[in-house]
C-alpha cells in the first residue's frame, strides 16, 4: 500500500465501502494494519452462495446500508467483491456489535438457505469470523487465495461470454416477473416482504403520486368545559392506502429491517413533496414522522434549505422512541441539529411503561406522545396509574400528547391526569364530523 493511500487510510475514522476495484483495495488494507492487528477484526459473508434472485445488487446495497448503520461510529472498510462475496474489516468493535451485524443479516436473508439449513439452524457457511489478533495470517492467505480464485473464474467466464452471449440474467429476471405476480393481487393472503419485492415496490414509488395517500390526523386541546382546538396535523403515509395504490398485496412490516428501509425511502419522498409545495401542506401547523437517519440525510439538509425559516418553527419532528434507543448518540446529533435549525422534536411510540422510564431534561425532547392504554382506566388510583400520574407531571402536562383515542373515555382519562393534548378517531370526529376519511 502507497505512504499516501496508508494516510489517506488512517485519516478516516468511521466505515467507508469499496465497490470499485475492491479486491486489491481489500488486500491492501489487510497489509497496512498488520503491525496494529490485535484491535482488528474481520467478517466474510459468502453471498456469492445465495440463490440467484437473493444476489442482485439491490439486496447487497441494502446488507451494505445495514452494516453502516450499526458501525458508522467504528473505522474500517466494507468490500464488496465482483462475486457479491462481502468483507468486512472493522477495528474495536464488540463481540456484541459483530453478532448483531451477523445475526441482522441473517434475518435479510432469512428465506434463503445459506442462512438457514431446513432444520432452521443457521448455516455456517453464511459468514466466518476472524480475531485478527491471532488469525491474520490465516485471513490473509485465505483472503489472497479467494481473491485470485476468483480472478481465474471471472476471466474464464469472460472467455465464454465472448464466444456466445450470455443468458444469466433470464432466471433472475423470471424470478422477479414471478414474485411482482404474487404481490399484485389484493386477493388471498399477503405474501411476506422480502429484498426483491421491496425492489419493485421502490421502483414503482418513483412515479406514484404519495400525494394520493397523504393523511392529515389533528392534535388538538381539550380541556375541561372547554372547546376542542386544533392545535396541529400530524402529516403521514397511509401504509394501507400505499399497498392500494401500488396494487401490492405485500405485507410490508413482516420484515422489520426491510420496512425500515421502506420508511427512510417514503421519508425522502414526504420532504421532497412538501417542500416543493410548501403552500399547500403548510398552511397550518404540522408534524413529520422521520427516521434519525433521515434526519441526518442530505433529503433533509435539502428539505431545511427550502423551508423559509419563520415556517420552520410551525414543524413538529416526531421520532420513535425505538428509533433512539436503537442508537442513542445518533439521536442526540440529529435533535441537536433539527432544534438548532428550528424545528421542534416530539417523542413517538411511547407506552404507559416506557414513559415512565423517559427522562425529558436528559433526552431534550419539547413533546411526548403516550398510547392510550384502556386496561388503566378502571382504577385511576392504581399504582401503575400513580407512577403515571407522576411521570406527567415531572415532563410537563402540557408537552404530553395522548394518542390513538378512540373514545371519550381517553380523554376523560388523559385529562385526570393533567394532559390536555389529545388525537385519534374521537377527535376526528368533533373536528370534522362529516369528514369520510378514516385515520
Amino acid at each position: 500500500m502507497s505512504t499516501e493511500a496508508v494516510i489517506k487510510f488512517r485519516e478516516r475514522t468511521t466505515m467507508f465501502t469499496t465497490t470499485k476495484d475492491a479486491e486489491p483495495k481489500l488486500m491492501e488494507l489487510i497489509n497496512s494494519i498488520e503491525d496494529e492487528a490485535n484491535s482488528w477484526r474481520a467478517l466474510h459473508f459468502r453471498f456469492n452462495l445465495l440463490q440467484e434472485h437473493y444476489r442482485s445488487n439491490y439486496q447487497i446495497k441494502i446488507a451494505v446500508n445495514l452494516i453502516n448503520d450499526l458501525l458508522k461510529n467504528n473505522q474500517g472498510g466494507l468490500f464488496v467483491l465482483n462475486d457479491c462475496n462481502l468483507y468486512l474489516v472493522v477495528k474495536a468493535a464488540t463481540k456484541s456489535q459483530l453478532d448483531k451485524v451477523v445475526f441482522q443479516l441473517r434475518y435479510l436473508f432469512a428465506d434463503d438457505p445459506l442462512a438457514y439449513d431446513a432444520e432452521g439452524e443457521e448455516n455456517p457457511e453464511f459468514c466466518e469470523i476472524y480475531d485478527l489478533s491471532v488469525a491474520y495470517d490465516q485471513f490473509l492467505d485465505a483472503t489472497r487465495k479467494k481473491i485470485v480464485k476468483s480472478a481465474k473464474r471471472n476471466a474464464a467466464q469472460k472467455k465464454q461470454e465472448v464466444a456466445a452471449p450470455s443468458t444469466a440474467d433470464a432466471p433472475a429476471k423470471q424470478a422477479a416477473k414471478l414474485e411482482n405476480r404474487a404481490a399484485s393481487s389484493l386477493s388471498g393472503v399477503p405474501v411476506p416482504l422480502t429484498a426483491q419485492r421491496l425492489a419493485n415496490i421502490e421502483r414503482d414509488l418513483e412515479s406514484a403520486d404519495l400525494s394520493r395517500v397523504m393523511r392529515r390526523q389533528p392534535i388538538c386541546a381539550a380541556v375541561p368545559n372547554m372547546m376542542v382546538r386544533r392545535v396541529f396535523d400530524e402529516f403521514y403515509v397511509n401504509i394501507g392506502h400505499l399497498k392500494q395504490l401500488l396494487s401490492a398485496n405485500v405485507d410490508l412490516t413482516s420484515n422489520r429491517w426491510l420496512f425500515k428501509y421502506l420508511t427512510q425511502v417514503l421519508d425522502a419522498r414526504m420532504l421532497d413533496m412538501v417542500s416543493r409545495n410548501a403552500n399547500r401542506f403548510l398552511d397550518r401547523p404540522i408534524s413529520i414522522n422521520l427516521n434519525v437517519e433521515t434526519l441526518l440525510s442530505d433529503a433533509f439538509t435539502k428539505f431545511d434549505a427550502a423551508i423559509k425559516p419563520s415556517m420552520k418553527v410551525s414543524i413538529v419532528i416526531e421520532i420513535q422512541i425505538a428509533d433512539v434507543f436503537n442508537d442513542m448518540s445518533a439521536f442526540l446529533v440529529a435533535k441537536e441539529t433539527v432544534q438548532k435549525l428550528g424545528y421542534r422534536v416530539c417523542l413517538d411510540g411511547l407506552t404507559s411503561l416506557s414513559f415512565t422510564q423517559i427522562d425529558r431534561e436528559r433526552l431534550g425532547f419539547d413533546l411526548a406522545k403516550l398510547q392510550w392504554n384502556a386496561d388503566l382506566e378502571s382504577d385511576l388510583k392504581s399504582r401503575e396509574n400513580k407512577h403515571l400520574s407522576d411521570a406527567v407531571k415531572h415532563c410537563g402536562p402540557n408537552r404530553i400528547i395522548l394518542c390513538r383515542c378512540d373514545g371519550r373515555q381517553a380523554v376523560d382519562y388523559g385529562q385526570a391526569l393533567g394532559i390536555s393534548l389529545f388525537q385519534g378517531r374521537f377527535l376526528d370526529k368533533i373536528i370534522d364530523p362529516t369528514s369520510k376519511v378514516e385515520n
